[in-house]
């Protein structure tokens, strides 16, 4: 499935046996090959890196944070295969 900038979608993540479901909105679409943009998205860099290139497009998800969505941004290079519309 493909989408595009703006498109609201969700997906789930999963740490030391906690799954979590997230929503967030689509705000760069990665070519195959390409890293999302580093001075846009440096906290994808921070830590490990966001490692490299994939084979296919993928997509750079903005998700609000803290009470009402108010808070900073968080920014996530999940797998495309993972990503389903949101039904909001």
């Amino acid at each position: 499935m493909s989408f595009k900038i703006g498109d609201k979608v969700t997906w789930s993540s999963q740490a030391q046996s906690y799954e979590k479901e997230k929503l967030g909105v689509v705000i760069e679409v990665v070519e195959p090959g390409q890293r999302p943009n580093r001075a846009e998205f440096e906290d994808l860099y921070r830590g490990s890196g966001c490692g490299f290139g994939r084979d296919h497009v993928s997509y750079v998800v903005r998700v609000a944070t803290g009470k009402a969505g108010k808070g900073k941004p968080k920014h996530y290079w999940p797998r495309a295969s993972a990503l389903k519309p949101a039904s909001e």
